[in-house]
């Protein structure tokens, strides 16, 4: 064999090899079904992330990821707190239909028991599964741990649960969990900065200027203990389960200062959030994220604090952020619902949508949506029913146990505190049509199953204000 022969060998040898490495490269990031990463920041509101705020101090990693994604500034939640809308996210079903809606029953106070998402129910995570997806979850809100149903579609060793943890924990628990994943694979991941009761790490909380005239007696009542039992307290007079006022009265130096709490926490939550997605893109490249929050959170700016007790705009606008490889950035200003959650992400992929997923995919959006929202209070006695509409700019909030109504324009005032349902009752019919006296839920096929509440849980559930 001459030189020249063995030379040509050697070229085609190398062009195999490249072809070879080429074709899996190619397969691998562009025609092989991609990783989703989700990634919940619990409580977060819409207007922590904001790209157009330069410098953002709130949020700076998610408000500039924003403009190298889909943005939605103008998403609604389908319930004010976190488990029903979590099995909204996981079933595609509103809250009506899918009936999980209560974090604890206490009608018998020594027994309570805790709504469980029906295992009849096709949950995201399973659908995916049988589609050639591994499952993962890093999990820390104890409304949503496996007894209660909700780690349908993991399994065992694939689901993490750490009540509460801080979002430092939770980043490096999510990566060691994906560590040896063979994609394609689903990441949940549950941050619980910045729930209640707000306690950030100190480097955080010096990064935003503390509330002149805040006396010590005062910082007392934003320490945990205290400020989950003023939060009870006023939650149940507001909604005229106790007679008297909260035990004392929050200065507004303690509202600056618990506000402040609330901001240090979210930028927390920030930056793990930089931390993982900046991980994972570079260990795969194939990947997309969709980064969005269970609902908002209120500020006495309708006498409440918290989340879970009313529909106004803080506690159920949220952010929605949809990034990686194929999406192409635009800011989508447009009201749309986090309902369709399930059938966005199935549409992504390239799956056939099952019937259950309802809502709208949100990367097909061709303008506002019709949105409902619910909610009847994480505790069965708060004795809430609650239900609105929104149909931008009108939206219509009725209380279903009184039939009072509340009608707002949100262009003309977007802070909802003119009721304009005596002005307008052509748009109050129009929007009741939306709204039944009988739950939908009371005719669904999906079953309204509880369980028992373990002594474990309980305290998790009190860490939380649930219990």
């Amino acid at each position: 064999m001459t030189k020249i022969q063995k030379v040509s060998i050697l070229i085609l040898l190398l062009l195999g090899i490249v072809l070879i490495l080429s074709g899996y490269y190619i397969q691998k990031n562009y025609l092989s079904k991609p990783n989703i990463v989700f990634i919940l920041i619990d409580a977060m509101r819409a207007d922590c992330v904001d790209p157009e705020e330069i410098p953002n101090t709130i949020t700076p990693f998610l408000s500039e990821l924003a403009k190298k994604s889909v943005y939605f500034p103008h998403a609604i939640t389908p319930c004010s707190w976190t488990k029903p809308t979590i099995a909204t996210f996981l079933t595609g079903l509103p809250p009506e239909k899918h009936k999980v809606r209560f974090s604890v029953r206490n009608e018998d106070p020594s027994a309570p028991v805790s709504d469980v998402l029906d295992e009849a129910l096709l949950t995201l995570p399973e659908y995916l599964s049988k589609n050639g997806y591994e499952t993962y979850a890093m999990q820390t809100n104890a409304n949503l741990v496996p007894l209660l149903g909700f780690a349908q579609g993991f399994s065992n060793e694939h689901f993490i649960f750490g009540n509460d943890a801080p979002a430092s924990i939770v980043t490096e628990k999510a990566l060691n969990l994906i560590s040896k994943a063979k994609p394609p694979f689903f990441l949940y991941v549950h941050y619980m900065d910045p729930h209640l009761p707000y306690v950030p790490p100190s480097e955080f909380l010096e990064l935003f200027k503390k509330p002149e005239g805040l006396d010590e007696a005062e910082e007392k009542y934003i320490e945990p203990r205290a400020i989950m039992n003023y939060l009870t307290e006023l939650v149940y007079y507001n909604v005229g389960k106790r007679e008297e006022p909260p035990s004392h009265n929050f200065s507004e130096a303690a509202k600056q200062e618990l506000w402040r709490r609330y901001l240090a926490e979210t930028r927390f939550a920030d930056s793990e959030t930089e931390k993982l997605v900046n991980t994972i893109k570079k260990r795969y490249s194939n990947t997309i994220f969709f980064i969005l929050s269970d609902h908002g959170e209120e500020f006495w700016e309708h006498k409440g604090v918290g989340h879970g007790t009313s529909l106004y705009e803080e506690q159920i606008r949220v952010p929605v952020i949809i990034h990686g490889r194929g999406i192409t950035p635009k800011k989508i200003d447009n009201v749309v619902s986090t309902a369709g959650f399930a059938k966005t992400i199935t549409s992504i992929i390239g799956l056939t949508i099952p019937s259950q997923f309802e809502g709208s995919n949100l990367l097909k959006n061709n303008g506002n949506e019709t949105v409902e929202i619910v909610t009847w209070g994480p505790w069965a006695d708060m004795g809430l029913n609650l239900k609105a509409v929104l149909k931008y700019p009108w939206k219509l909030i009725i209380d279903r146990n009184n039939n009072k109504v509340e009608l707002y324009n949100l262009d003309d005032d977007p802070k909802e505190t003119i009721n304009k349902s005596r002005e307008h009752p052509e748009i109050v019919k129009e929007l009741m049509k939306y709204i039944q006296t009988i739950p939908s839920s009371q005719s669904s096929e999906f079953q309204e199953n509880t369980k028992a509440i373990p002594t474990d849980l309980k305290e998790q559930l009190e860490q939380l204000g649930y219990l």
